[in-house]
């Protein structure tokens, strides 16, 4: 059990202290450097021996780089409050994000664009989707619908190369975040789509990695532009991620502005 904000569990501190160390492959002597206290002391920490400032947790989250949700989990592990709110959509602070993320899903209109949260399932889409995927995906996971599964309706023509890029994407962001228990999930069934299929090949006039859609008689080329909130302090704002698909030739532009 971990433990209550205001009860400090030193020895559960300690240990996911070592354990994240190990994961980002720093020593105590290099992390003491990195956050200015002495070997020592950062060593009796870790064994329990001695309870660590809050501001002094501040400091080892920082300097190992964790993500939101995880640099909760260590605070806690301390005794104190979580810093990092993971604030309903529905509550009113949202307003003005939701707000914004509207204005651009339908500035960008006739094109498509959607919203994502972690792990690839969409919360919002603008009109433009509906003609993509075949279907508005509003609470679709696109890697389990349109990318793990070839055959689906609305997934890419060149599924396997959005498939490679896909499983990078998700890797990178178990590196960052290892301790995750959905992100192996999705990996693996990406994993087991492309274990007999090598790597594309590079396209060697191409700059970015550009989804193709066949629809009908038509060959729709797009490329992904992808935003996010810069500086999120909450948990849910800060894992959006927001996907601009853009036209990348003269066919391609003109059949999402003729309907």
């Amino acid at each position: 059990m971990g433990s209550i904000a205001g009860v400090p569990d030193a020895e559960s501190f300690g240990e996911r202290l070592r354990q994240w160390r190990r994961i980002r492959h720093v020593s105590q002597v290099e992390l003491a450097g990195r956050i200015g206290v002495a070997a020592r002391q950062l060593s009796l920490i870790e064994s329990g021996r001695a309870h660590p400032e809050r501001e002094l947790v501040v400091r080892v989250i920082d300097a190992l780089d964790l993500g939101l949700p995880d640099r909760n989990q260590l605070l806690q592990a301390a005794g104190f409050a979580p810093a990092y709110p993971d604030v309903p959509v529905h509550d009113p602070r949202w307003h003005p994000f939701t707000t914004a993320i509207d204005r651009l899903l339908r500035a960008h209109e006739p094109f498509p664009a959607l919203v994502v949260d972690a792990y690839g399932t969409v919360v919002a889409t603008n009109r433009s989707c509906a003609r993509l995927f075949g279907q508005d995906p509003v609470g679709t996971n696109m890697i389990d619908r349109y990318i793990a599964d070839s055959t689906a309706p609305g997934a890419a023509a060149d599924w396997r190369e959005v498939a490679w890029v896909a499983r990078a994407r998700l890797r990178a962001q178990l590196a960052r975040a290892p301790l995750d228990d959905r992100l192996p999930g999705l990996i693996g069934r990406l994993d087991t789509m492309l274990d007999d299929l090598p790597a594309p090949d590079r396209d060697p006039d191409g700059l970015v990695a550009h989804p193709t859609f066949r629809i009908g008689a038509h060959l729709v080329r797009t490329g992904l532009l992808a935003a996010r909130f810069d500086a999120a302090i909450d948990i849910t704002l800060e894992e959006l991620r927001i996907e601009l698909f853009y036209p990348l030739d003269p066919g391609s532009e003109e059949f999402f502005r003729s309907r």
